[in-house]
């Protein structure tokens, strides 16, 4: 005979349950991947918002008036009413993964590693390294300007100024940026010269002794340094560094002083000559004109090429500069980054960037 309760009661009872609610269990096969996924983009995410590459962005930067920047004593002045500018870049932090895809879109911004700048450095040796460039580069600028309009300027090289050291040599564990060569086994340095007929004289592997006035207090050292093969003549021995002279000056006849700011680097030069110049000379240098400038200075009034010239060009351009000076051999690859009606000349001596500022 069928038992009636508990066939009635089996029929209102739910089904077992394993704890999971039937809309998930059914899908489950689904539910899964996707929660994986959505773990996995978060992470990503994360990841590409904090892990920094070693990376940087170089993009175009500011167009800074020099005449402004120029204090002078002793002498008189013409503030211009249209300055000559000198040109900046901006070097960025190391990017993260996402600043690194953004750049990739941003149109004049190149993507380089972070140690075609600092090389085995620091970014405050790198810092450190521009601060002296610029130092070196007014204090050029000031003299070639004074020469160039007519006053004579007594001075002479005392040493060889380490600017930099190439990496794996002798020189970078044992030379520092800042350090000055005043002798080599013996023979007193003063020139760039001095060091070089010494060294045409030596051997790849062959030990020299130099005299050193160290960076950080002026004590000179006896260094022992073995010499290395240059990368660009074979046979040819060389300490293995980037150096520059150490001029000594008389008593300048005019006081010039330069608000550099935070800007670094030795490719100011000419700019600053030309608008110490302007400002010392009555007249319109520039003809009124927007007039913008790049390039190194040297004391034989030289002038040398310089990195990031596209992004400068750029800079130049956007703030509607009419003229850009650059090195000659710049001069292409600014050509290549124009794209307005923005006129560019390359110069290789101050007489020629004169020549044509006075043309235009």
């Amino acid at each position: 005979m069928r038992d009636e309760s508990t066939t009635e009661s089996s029929r209102i009872l739910p089904p077992a349950s394993d704890g999971v609610p039937s809309w998930w269990r059914r899908n489950l096969a689904w539910l899964v991947p996707v929660a994986v996924l959505i773990f996995l983009l978060a992470v990503t995410s994360i990841v590409f918002t904090f892990w920094r590459t070693d990376q940087v962005a170089v993009r175009p930067g500011s167009v800074e008036e020099v005449p402004s920047r120029v204090t002078v004593s002793g002498a008189e002045f013409y503030p211009p009413e249209s300055e000559i500018s000198l040109v900046t870049v901006l070097v960025s932090q190391r990017l993260t993964i996402w600043q690194r895809i953004d750049a990739e879109f941003e149109s004049g911004v190149d993507i380089e590693s972070e140690r075609n700048f600092t090389g085995d450095g620091t970014r405050g040796d790198l810092r450190k390294l521009n601060e002296l460039r610029m130092e070196t580069s007014q204090h050029t600028a000031i003299v070639v300007a004074l020469e160039h309009l007519g006053y004579e300027i007594p001075r002479h090289a005392s040493g060889v100024i380490v600017s930099e050291a190439m990496s794996g040599t002798p020189a970078a564990e044992t030379l520092e940026r800042g350090d000055v060569i005043v002798g080599i086994d013996g023979v007193p340095v003063g020139e760039l010269k001095d060091l070089s007929e010494v060294l045409d004289l030596r051997s790849v592997g062959q030990k020299v002794e130099l005299e050193v006035e160290r960076a950080d207090g002026g004590t000179v050292e006896s260094v022992m340094l073995e010499l290395v093969e240059s990368p660009d003549e074979p046979d040819r021995a060389l300490i293995g560094i980037g150096a520059r002279e150490r001029t000594d000056l008389g008593e300048l006849p005019v006081e010039i002083k330069i608000d550099s700011g935070s800007i670094g680097g030795p490719s100011a030069g000419l700019a600053l000559t030309l608008g110490i110049i302007d400002l010392l000379t009555p007249g319109e240098l520039t003809g009124l004109r927007k007039v913008a400038a790049t390039g190194t200075i040297s004391f034989d009034g030289s002038i040398g090429a310089i990195g990031e010239v596209d992004q400068k060009t750029i800079a130049a351009e956007r703030a509607g500069v009419d003229l850009f000076l650059v090195p000659l051999p710049n001069l292409r690859d600014a050509l290549d980054h124009v794209s307005g009606d923005m006129q560019v000349e390359g110069v290789e001596t101050l007489q020629e960037a004169l020549d044509a500022l006075a043309e235009v």
